[in-house]
């Protein structure tokens, strides 16, 4: 559930599952401060179609395509390679 009221730092009330051990918390301070002076990633209106989009998906009206570091290439895509 999303809290009421969002913060840049609210992700720091939330438990971190997966996340590497940073020894240095100097370092890690120094860094964060330097990320917040960035623009956002994934600005406000992306989100919003985002999940507009996602509800389609669960509706069935829209079709979802994932991607990431340990996908597959589509030259791997091949109903043998799924069904396997």
């Amino acid at each position: 559930m999303m809290a009421a009221k969002w913060a840049p730092d609210s992700w720091t009330s939330h438990e971190a599952r997966q996340l590497p051990n940073y020894p240095d918390a100097a370092a890690l301070a120094a860094a964060t401060k330097q990320l917040t002076s960035y623009p956002p990633l994934v600005f406000a209106g992306e989100a919003r179609n985002l999940t507009t989009d996602l509800a389609r998906v669960v509706e069935g009206k829209a079709f979802l395509l994932q991607g990431g570091d340990c996908a597959e290439s589509f030259a791997e895509f091949h109903p043998n390679n799924i069904r396997d």
